[in-house]
């Protein structure tokens, strides 16, 4: 896309070796694939025993660009993260992804959804998607910025702190909320010279985070694949009508969830999102079985009755009404 040159992704790797189903797992902005806590393996205990009877799932933790064990790079955008999500489908050869991300991650794989389409129906060059979980994303642009988080950040110098109390105590200064300056300290590594430094691109991120916020107009495209949206109650990115509407018109065939708690909502209210997304998949797997006598040859489904086809999500959306 316009000239971008694609990074490696750096990755863990949770799962069955040869599943038939993969998760690719997108981190938010100054997280990585270290971030997600007990998340991924909660979600895959819970997927083994929803769907006993459908192929295993592979989740692969990916570090977007400029953070944690991936390149660093002298631009930062969703548009970029969207190519290097292509590459390394391309290169592990997996062909119908399930894209799941948080914040910054669940923009991206919006944005890769609109620009490359369904597994059915793709639109470019880069593989087809099954399916899109965003958790506390929206596919428009925030009114928002984390400029005190990197002027926190960026105002420490390193090179006089050798501990990570030294770093807390700088950070107080600019970050009063505990729980806010354990989430940044968490891009902290000290070296074999017990040097403390910072993982993520600082710099780039930090000039570039508003590519972040920004939709860009070319992800404009509708994708007609099935969608979930999950929802902190108490965070801004799908509370608004404005956001809800852009979710509608990107995603017609979507789901939107809400649970309790704040961002960051695989944290917070584990349980209940790893419940959600179980609900959705399952739902979307058995739906998608090759003997379902209301599948089409397009791999859509048709309403009982000879009503018009719909996808997985619409019915799915159903039992949240």
């Amino acid at each position: 896309m316009n000239g971008l040159s694609a990074i490696r992704m750096a990755r863990q790797i949770v799962g069955a070796s040869k599943a038939k189903h993969n998760i690719v797992l997108l981190h938010g902005l100054l997280s990585s694939k270290r971030g997600w806590g007990s998340f991924p393996t909660r979600l895959l205990k819970a997927l083994a025993e929803t769907t006993a009877e459908e192929p295993d799932f592979r989740i692969h933790m990916v570090d977007c660009r400029n953070h944690g064990d991936s390149e660093h790079t002298s631009f930062h955008s969703l548009e970029a993260v969207a190519e290097d999500i292509k590459h390394y489908l391309v290169e592990n050869e997996i062909s119908s992804p399930i894209l799941m991300g948080h914040s910054m991650g669940g923009k991206a794989a919006l944005l890769y959804a609109t620009l490359y389409g369904t597994e059915h129906s793709p639109y470019g060059d880069g593989p087809g998607v099954q399916s899109v979980v965003a958790l506390d994303a929206a596919p428009c642009v925030y009114d928002t910025n984390h400029k005190y988080i990197f002027d926190a950040m960026q105002s420490i110098d390193l090179s006089t702190v050798r501990t990570r109390a030294e770093v807390d105590k700088h950070l107080k200064a600019h970050i009063s909320y505990a729980a806010e300056r354990a989430f940044v300290m968490a891009n902290l590594r000290t070296d074999a010279d017990k040097k403390v430094k910072w993982i993520p691109n600082l710099p780039v991120l930090a000039r570039d985070e508003k590519h972040v916020h920004d939709w860009p107009s070319f992800g404009s495209k509708p994708f007609h694949g099935p969608a979930l949206f999950v929802g902190g109650n108490l965070s801004t990115r799908l509370t608004t009508e404005r956001h809800l509407k852009a979710v509608r018109n990107l995603c017609p065939r979507s789901t939107v969830v809400m649970v309790q708690g704040g961002h960051f909502v695989h944290h917070a209210a584990c349980e209940d999102t790893v419940d959600h997304i179980v609900d959705f998949l399952s739902l979307e797997l058995r739906l998608r079985r090759k003997d379902d006598p209301y599948r089409d040859q397009h791999g859509f489904f048709k309403r009982m009755k000879g009503q018009s086809p719909v996808f997985p999500s619409e019915i799915h959306a159903d039992m949240y009404r």
